[in-house]
């Protein structure tokens, strides 16, 4: 695979580590009454890890996209490409477009939100199901595939900037110990 988790992303790591044992068993299968099972569940694993890189910003989805699309046959994948295709225009639109002056309550030009982070995230959402609908359409591009042809980097998906940060799950116990 070439896209591996980082050394900061442990849970990355141990679905990486499952590949690892999946693709052992596969390999070293002389039962053929079970092999399907094991390319069943090392394909699982597959997606699942391509899930895990793109929620994490380790892989994006656009970028995925740009390599890897949906076959003209598909009429779901063209709608879900129609879909994304109209994400991104209003994206670009909503990006081009100054934000009304602000309030004092924080809206508008505050720098709280704008109103094209909100299209960003409804974009990478999209782009995250078509992904996810190429790597489930029989024919269609495997997560195998995925994980072996592109590079794993920290990105900006939908055009903003990623801030995550492989160390936590975001929840402490501090709050309660207060």
């Amino acid at each position: 695979m070439a896209v591996t988790a980082p050394s900061t992303d442990p849970a990355g790591a141990l679905i990486d580590a499952a590949i690892a044992t999946a693709q052992a068993l596969v390999t070293a299968n002389k039962n053929p009454r079970i092999e399907y099972d094991l390319q069943q569940r090392l394909n699982a694993l597959q997606v699942q890890a391509v899930d895990h890189y793109m929620v994490t910003g380790w892989l994006n989805a656009a970028t995925i996209l740009a390599t890897y699309t949906a076959p003209p046959w598909d009429k779901v994948g063209q709608t879900l490409t129609k879909l994304v295709a109209s994400l991104q225009s209003t994206y670009n639109t909503a990006a081009a477009t100054p934000m009304p002056v602000g309030n004092t309550n924080g809206y508008g030009d505050s720098g709280w939100t704008t109103i094209a982070a909100a299209y960003a995230q409804q974009l990478y959402g999209a782009q995250i199901a078509l992904v996810e609908h190429l790597m489930d359409l029989p024919g269609g591009t495997t997560a195998a595939t995925i994980l072996a042809n592109m590079t794993g980097t920290q990105t900006a998906p939908g055009g903003v900037a990623f801030q995550y940060v492989f160390n936590s799950v975001g929840y402490t116990d501090a709050a309660i110990d207060d």
